[in-house]
């Protein structure tokens, strides 16, 4: 009964997340005007790179990596480094149902923060696999900056 109803729940979430896959959240006015992304270093090094390297196959505009997570205004102008991009890690706890043992799953959400505004554009779903979070992120946040920057 466990694993039927476990399997139900399963099916829903999936559904729910390809439903969402698309609501990436950015703000409607990104690439209207010349700005260079700032890349906010990940929980790990492996993840940072993975952001950065997302980047530079996805992402055709102006970026640079950081090693801080909270830039300085002192040191990356706003006019100039108006955005900076993130990831957010969220960790699941592994659980008993049961005679069956679900392991522990990490979770990642990227999104790109405003730094004039203060605002943060959060996508609307976690990702599993942040190599791939990022590397659908950074393709989306092209295609917008392309389609703003044509009008």
């Amino acid at each position: 009964m466990y694993k039927l109803v476990l399997s139900i729940a399963l099916l829903f979430s999936i559904n729910h997340i390809k439903a969402q896959k698309e609501k990436y959240n950015m703000p409607e006015d990104f690439g209207k005007t010349e700005t260079t992304v700032l890349i906010s270093p990940g929980p790990k090094d492996k993840i940072t790179e993975s952001m950065v390297e997302a980047f530079e196959k996805e992402y055709k505009g102006k970026f640079e990596a950081i090693d801080d997570r909270y830039p300085k205004s002192s040191k990356y102008d706003i006019g100039k480094y108006r955005y900076v991009f993130y990831i957010l890690e969220h960790q699941n706890p592994g659980y008993w149902i049961g005679k069956d043992r679900f392991p522990p799953t990490t979770d990642y959400l990227f999104g790109l923060m405003d730094r004039f505004t203060g605002k943060t554009y959060d996508q609307n779903f976690y990702s599993g696999n942040y190599k791939k979070g990022a590397r659908n992120y950074a393709e989306n946040l092209e295609k917008l900056r392309v389609k703003n920057s044509v009008n």
